[in-house]
């Protein structure tokens, strides 16, 4: 059989998603949410998990560093693997049609990290 070069590229550009942090966290913020949301919230939700802070306190430089990656970078990136649909214009991002296969290949990858980096945990 014939590999699946279409398949293959698709799993590259996923897993090219994947790869920052940051877009994992707009991944698990779309999937959770029932609305679509701001970039805004996007950004606040993100530096506040960064810090490690209440989203309130998620402001300042480290807010507009967030802000600013996802208007320029992952929001981009995710949006062309279909994970998200972002309207650059009104500045949101509601579930795209690959969403789910996506998530589902995250949590996926990082249980098998975590079962393969502390395999004592696993038993």
């Amino acid at each position: 059989m014939g590999r699946n070069n279409c398949g293959d590229d698709y799993l590259s550009r996923v897993y090219h998603s994947l790869r920052a942090p940051r877009r994992r966290y707009v991944i698990e913020l779309v999937a959770e949410s029932d609305n679509d949301l701001s970039v805004r919230t996007l950004a606040r939700e993100i530096a506040a998990r960064e810090q490690d802070v209440p989203m309130d306190c998620a402001t300042g430089e480290p807010y507009r560093n967030v802000y600013n990656a996802l208007s320029q970078t992952h929001l981009s990136t995710l949006s062309d693997t279909d994970v998200i649909i972002y309207d650059p214009e009104r500045q949101t991002v509601a579930p795209g049609p690959n969403l789910t296969i996506t998530l589902l290949l995250s949590n996926l990858n990082q249980a098998a990290f975590q079962t393969l980096w502390n395999p004592e945990e696993g038993r």
